[in-house]
């Protein structure tokens, strides 16, 4: 059983009849977990951004491994039996906070601007108010303009933007690096795949997980990050279906790992990669082992049939430049929101009280 199945058994109203501004009613239900269910989903997500394109895989095994101890609720609103928008909200485990919920809502574009979105959020939030939340986040790309007018029409505002871009790899010249490659060598530091390391080196999985929160520091957050268990490093990253055990790139030090750059398959399609965390220990950084780290990351996609590599960065952070000057390219960048909820712990227990859904 997932760990989310428990929705269906803690959620005692099953489905909810929501009336639209056309007059029209939607029916919000708990989402069902089904193959059925999940195929759905991410047909609605990606007719929204087929550009990136998502798997059922993909989604399944995130909320097989949902711990328990984060809220989270998903529903799914329909129209004549036909599933036409996906909502969500629950704490953010990487950026831990008990009153900070993330909300995330999905019409289908062949469904928008009928007041299903209104609605649904009018029911989301409904059930938010319960809780007694203090900050609510979420997030849209900056090509999506009647999707930022929703989210600041309902209090949010932004507080980050993520540059995304993409590399096609076929038309990269690695020999353009080799120099600053041989400095990153002659200087003692090696680049090796975490596929090496798991023969080579009996301590990688512990250096592995401490090497990632070390990099993490430093990578920009609006509540910063909440350190996972060991544990769950190895169900989200080691054992995730995603996993490219030869396209995580270790920098080496001696017995010391000083840098990592990841890359993970993209289960709807071969032809592109996507990057994970990038990042270099304070001690070593300046020496060219980023570049280095990148530029195999980048040979990689190239022996496995020139395949594009998708990446993000917040717009002030230096590796946003590297990626410019690798040659990845600029995509609609990611705009994070949030809303503070003013109001104090009181009053929204009155507002949760006074709540019609």
């Amino acid at each position: 059983m997932f760990a989310a199945d428990t929705q269906l058994k803690t959620d005692k109203q099953q489905a909810r009849q929501i009336r639209l501004r056309s007059g029209q009613t939607a029916r919000i239900r708990p989402f069902a977990y089904t193959d059925e269910a999940y195929r759905t989903f991410v047909a609605i997500q990606n007719a929204i951004d087929p550009e990136n394109p998502q798997a059922v895989a993909d989604w399944k095994y995130w909320d097989e491994i949902r711990e328990p101890r984060y809220l989270f609720r998903r529903y799914v609103a329909e129209q004549h039996g036909r599933v036409v928008a996906i909502g969500s909200f629950g704490h953010t485990s990487w950026s831990y906070q008990p009153d900070k919920y993330l909300v995330r809502l999905l019409v289908h574009p062949g469904f928008q601007r009928r007041g299903i979105g209104s609605a649904f959020y009018s029911f989301l939030n409904g059930r938010l108010a319960r809780l007694h939340p203090a900050k609510l986040v979420a997030g849209t790309r900056e090509n999506r303009p009647r999707a930022i007018r929703f989210l600041e029409e309902r209090g949010f505002r932004q507080v980050m933007r993520e540059e995304v871009s993409r590399l096609e790899s076929a038309g990269f010249d690695a020999s353009r690096y080799a120099e600053k490659l041989e400095r990153v060598r002659a200087g003692g530091i090696q680049i090796k795949t975490l596929a090496e390391l798991m023969v080579e080196d009996p301590g990688w999985k512990e250096k592995t997980y401490n090497l990632e929160w070390e990099c993490l520091q430093d990578v920009p957050s609006t509540d910063g990050f909440t350190r996972r268990s060991l544990e769950t490093f190895e169900k989200q990253e080691l054992e995730n279906p995603c996993l490219l055990p030869d396209a995580w790139f270790i920098a080496v030090d001696g017995e010391q790992y000083v840098g990592l750059s990841v890359l993970w398959r993209n289960l709807a399609t071969d032809r592109l990669l996507e990057t994970g965390l990038t990042g270099v220990v304070r001690s070593h950084r300046r020496r060219g082992v980023a570049t280095a780290m990148k530029v195999r990351a980048i040979q990689y996609a190239q022996a496995r049939g020139n395949a594009a590599i998708n990446t993000d960065n917040e717009e002030n952070n230096p590796m946003f430049q590297l990626n410019l000057d690798l040659g990845f390219r600029p995509q609609p960048a990611f705009l994070d929101y949030q809303k503070e909820i003013g109001a104090s712990h009181e009053q929204r227990s009155e507002i949760a009280s006074q709540s019609p859904v």
